[in-house]
């Protein structure tokens, strides 16, 4: 309860904070983020996929974020939310570097580059 000496602050209400359909939009938003993931980022890229699978990470980190706001925070937000997140820099990451490398093969860059990412990717 509220401690005595805040006598005027009411009791924590949290209803209207459970939206039913949530359920169903975190468990689909987290199989379309690790299909996107596959399809687009996974071990062969083009910057069109990559840019593609961008786009489509936004408005689901948008939509994310909107639930955060509005509705009871609960551990699969949370997870949805942090896969959102990430898979934003693993994309922005891949982006970034025009070449080929270890595991990751970009159609657009199919040659190492030593000279120009020969170092960590870092985004903002």
């Amino acid at each position: 309860g509220i401690p005595s000496h805040f006598p005027d602050v009411p009791e924590w209400d949290d209803s209207g904070t459970l939206d039913p359909k949530l359920k169903v939009e975190l468990t689909h938003d987290k199989m379309e983020i690790q299909t996107l993931l596959w399809d687009y980022a996974g071990i062969v890229r083009s910057d069109l996929l990559l840019n593609r699978a961008l786009r489509r990470l936004s408005t689901i980190r948008n939509e994310v974020e909107e639930y955060y706001k509005k509705t009871r925070i609960s551990e699969e937000l949370l997870e949805v939310r942090n896969l959102a997140l990430v898979g934003d820099l693993i994309v922005r990451c891949a982006l970034k570097r025009h070449e080929s490398r270890g595991l990751n093969y970009n159609l657009d860059y199919p040659e190492k580059d030593d000279a120009h990412f020969l170092s960590d990717t870092v985004v903002p």
